[in-house]
């Protein structure tokens, strides 16, 4: 088997094991290793086509990767500005409720639950 199908067939591999994952991250990750093969695979064979085109989807993988690094700072600043809103006081109740519900303490008789409420 010659080197150049090697690298095709990894190129191919790499794209079919992107197909199969879930988190979009690691979907863009494995896809932008595959077009690097395929760049490769492309200029070995010299098809204009074949490398251009995925020399693009990197490109395009790059840029989807770089808006969902932004959003997930966006997010996490405005969850960081609503969690300071709230006081000290309704975290603590919050907390509490919350902690009692999941231990079942409401659930024994000498708990007495209207001192949260």
């Amino acid at each position: 088997m010659e080197t150049v199908e090697i690298i095709g067939l990894a190129a191919s591999v790499l794209v079919l094991i992107s197909f199969l994952m879930r988190e979009i991250r690691v979907i863009r990750m494995i896809s932008i290793c595959g077009c690097i093969f395929w760049i490769v695979y492309g200029v070995w064979l010299g098809a204009l086509s074949i490398w251009l085109l995925n020399g693009i989807l990197i490109l395009v993988h790059i840029y989807f990767l770089i808006r969902m690094r932004k959003g997930k700072k966006q997010v996490s600043a405005k969850a960081n500005a609503v969690q300071s809103a709230q006081t000290i006081d309704q975290r603590l109740q919050k907390f509490s409720r919350d902690t009692f519900n999941k231990k079942g303490l409401r659930n024994l008789p000498w708990f007495v639950t209207s001192d949260m409420e």
